[in-house]
């Protein structure tokens, strides 16, 4: 008898680590470049695997794939990320079968991002599957699996508010921009600080707002270069501050020094100005949130607008999980009508052979017999028991017992 398999291998695993453990350091450690990536599927399908998907973020480094057992896997991940066992052992994150992928789920539909409700990685795990499809390291399994978890994915963000409001400070302040650019959609915006607060506000302002005037400045101006390079943006050195000031529409304040760096007195044009003050303590000075030609939002208002959406996010979490496993259980559905198929084919072509060869039979004994309605009856009666097979297999609670009895009783 030849039952359906998803794969020579008997479960399915995801081993690989995240930011629920392990610290930023540790993550690039086991990070795997594209290359990387694609020599570990190649090395995963020497060893006769196949159906494996490798994704790399910078939150987690995980592999999704088919094997007897998770060692087989790790031993792979370590090799091609440079690691020792002992080395992953602390922040593993192992597990199997229906746990997998209902964290594969979870995963895209923004439950595990570092900041609830991200869903851009959904956009990596179709990315890593592509890589999965270019190398032909991909199944029946893999295929229906991320088709719908792309699914699920959607659902979460349409269905629920799970990615609504600014869930850090960073991004409330990037939404304060957006809002601005109501009443002047082309303002000249200036980033001072270069720190991590100040990137990923500029990574945030490139990818949300489409404006494209934004000059960086940093007191390490090698630091301002690089990023400015890596987004297309100006950048203006620590000497030209005053000068990049009074252009600005919108001043940006991340730099991490303990008393203001930006004065009244470095305003010397007078025009309204949104001011984002992303420091702790606030740099900039006092007198600037009391003068009328400012707007100054400091990093405790934009706090509580994260802290607020971050609240609103975590309501939506059972909806996200209810949607969740109804596409497990879709899943489930489909992989249980995948084992069933084969037997049904074959049952229903043992079945026709029987019809055909009966309907000679009547037909030599019963030459007025009309043939058309033999074969339409004999079919019909087909029909409902193939039906009726269908339906027990699908509610029974040992199916490969069933089976094998089916394929064993019809000599299949």
């Amino acid at each position: 008898m030849k039952e359906f398999e998803v794969s020579r291998f008997a479960n399915f695993f995801l081993i690989g680590i995240d930011h629920q453990k392990a610290d930023v350091s540790t993550r690039e450690k086991f990070s795997l470049s594209e290359e990387q990536a694609q020599h570990l599927i190649h090395d995963y399908q020497s060893a006769g695997g196949d159906g494996i998907l490798v994704l790399s973020t910078c939150n987690r480094t995980e592999l999704y794939a088919f094997a007897n057992c998770p060692r087989d896997l790790i031993a792979l991940f370590c090799k091609h990320s440079g690691n020792s066992k002992q080395d992953f052992e602390p922040y593993q994150n192992i597990k199997q079968n229906r746990e997998a992928i209902e964290h594969l789920y979870r995963v895209g539909s923004g439950l595990e991002s570092k900041i609830l409700g991200d869903f851009e990685i959904i956009g990596q795990v179709k990315k890593a599957y592509q890589r999965s499809k270019e190398q032909a390291a991909h199944n029946a399994f893999l295929d229906r699996l991320v088709n719908i978890g792309v699914q699920c994915s959607k659902r979460v963000k349409n269905e629920t508010q799970l990615s609504t409001g600014a869930a850090s400070v960073a991004f409330a302040a990037v939404l304060q921009v957006k809002e601005y650019l109501k009443v002047n959609p082309k303002p000249s915006v200036l980033l001072y600080g270069m720190g991590k607060m100040g990137r990923t506000t500029c990574e945030n302002l490139v990818n949300q707002t489409g404006v494209e005037d934004i000059t960086l400045i940093n007191r390490t101006e090698e630091k301002a270069v690089r990023l400015a390079d890596r987004f297309g943006l100006k950048h203006a050195d620590l000497e030209h501050l005053q000068d990049s000031l009074n252009r600005a529409d919108i001043v940006i304040v991340a730099t991490g020094a303990s008393v203001p760096t930006v004065h009244l007195k470095d305003f010397t044009e007078q025009k309204p100005r949104l001011l984002l003050d992303l420091s702790m303590p606030r740099n900039i000075e006092s007198a600037v949130y009391q003068d009328s030609n400012f707007r100054v939002i400091d990093v405790d208002h934009l706090s509580e607008i994260a802290e607020e959406s971050i609240r609103n996010r975590q309501s939506q979490i059972p909806m996200a999980e209810q949607i969740i496993d109804e596409k497990i259980e879709e899943f489930y559905e489909w992989l249980e009508s995948r084992r069933v198929a084969p037997t049904l084919n074959a049952l229903r072509s043992k079945m026709d052979d029987w019809k055909e060869k009966e309907l000679k039979s009547l037909q030599k004994k019963f030459p007025e017999l009309s043939l058309e309605q033999a074969e339409y009856f004999a079919s019909q009666m087909l029909n409902r028991i193939t039906g009726q097979f269908a339906r027990q297999l699908k509610n029974g609670s040992n199916l490969n017992n069933d089976l094998r009895t089916i394929h064993h009783i019809f000599e299949l």
